[in-house]
C-alpha cells in the first residue's frame, strides 16, 4: 500500500494535468486548483435540503432538530458539511486520505475557505487532531493558512484509542475518553472545529468539550463531508 501511495505521489508531480476522477486531461489555467474536469465537477453537488439545526443530518419527518441530537446532547453549537459522503466527493476524499493526491488539499481548502469567510469571518480554525502528523485535515489547514490567510490554531492533540469505523456513538465517545487534550496554547472565545468526515459526531463533540474546558465559549463544526 505504501509503495502504491508513493507511486501516486510521483505521478501527481510528473503528470499534474489529469482529472482525478475520470482521468481526462485538464486544459487551461487553474488545473492545479481544480483537479477535476468540468463534467466531474458538476457531480460534486453541495449538500442541500432540510437539515438538523445541530448536526446537519437530513430531516425527514422531524422539524428543527433530529431525534439523535435530542438524545446525544452535543456540545458544539452546530455542524455543517460541504458534501454528503458519497459518490465523487467520497472518492476524492479517499484519494487525498489514502492515495496522497496532494492537489486535492488546495481544492478542498478553497471550498472550506469560502464557507469560513462567508459565514464566520475572522474566527480561527482548530483542526481535529489525527493519528498522523500529515493527515488529510492537516494538509488542508496548511492551505487555509498559506493561500487564504485564515488563522489556524493547532490546539488539540490525540493519543491512543482504537479505530472507530465499526463503533457507534456511545462506543466512540468511550474510546476517545481521555485521548484528546489541549496542546497548551491559549484558547479563543470562539472557534471553528474542522474535520474531513463527520460520522456520528463523537470525535467533534469530544474535541469541543476539551476546547470549552479550556475556555472556549462557542464551537461550530465544519467538515468536508458527512455520512448520511
Amino acid at each position: 500500500m505504501r509503495i502504491r501511495a508513493i507511486g501516486f505521489g510521483l505521478l501527481e508531480v510528473l503528470f499534474p494535468g489529469r482529472c482525478l476522477l475520470c482521468g481526462a486531461w485538464l486544459l487551461g489555467a487553474g488545473a492545479d486548483d481544480t483537479p477535476v474536469c468540468s463534467d466531474c465537477l458538476c457531480s460534486l453537488a453541495p449538500i442541500s435540503g432540510a437539515r438538523c439545526e445541530t448536526c446537519g443530518t437530513p430531516l425527514v419527518s422531524e422539524h428543527g432538530t433530529c431525534l439523535r441530537c435530542r438524545e446525544a446532547s452535543f456540545a458544539f453549537a452546530c455542524h455543517r458539511s460541504i458534501f454528503a459522503y458519497a459518490g465523487a466527493a467520497r472518492d476524492l476524499i479517499a484519494s487525498l486520505k489514502f492515495e496522497h493526491r496532494s492537489r486535492l488539499s488546495g481544492f478542498f481548502a478553497r471550498l472550506a475557505a469560502e464557507r469560513i469567510v462567508g459565514e464566520k469571518p475572522g474566527v480561527p480554525v482548530v483542526p481535529v487532531p489525527g493519528r498522523r502528523s500529515a493527515d488529510a485535515v492537516e494538509l488542508i489547514v496548511r492551505q487555509l493558512e498559506a493561500r487564504h490567510g485564515i488563522t489556524v490554531l493547532r490546539l488539540l492533540r490525540r493519543s491512543g484509542g482504537r479505530q472507530q469505523k465499526s463503533l457507534d456513538l456511545r462506543e466512540r465517545r468511550e474510546n476517545l475518553r481521555g485521548k484528546v487534550s489541549l496542546a497548551g496554547q491559549k484558547v479563543p472565545a470562539e472557534a471553528i472545529l474542522f474535520d474531513d468526515i463527520f460520522t456520528t459526531g463523537a470525535t467533534t463533540d469530544t474535541c469541543t468539550r476539551v476546547l470549552m474546558e479550556g475556555g472556549c465559549r462557542k464551537v461550530t463544526v465544519l467538515s468536508l463531508a458527512m455520512e448520511e
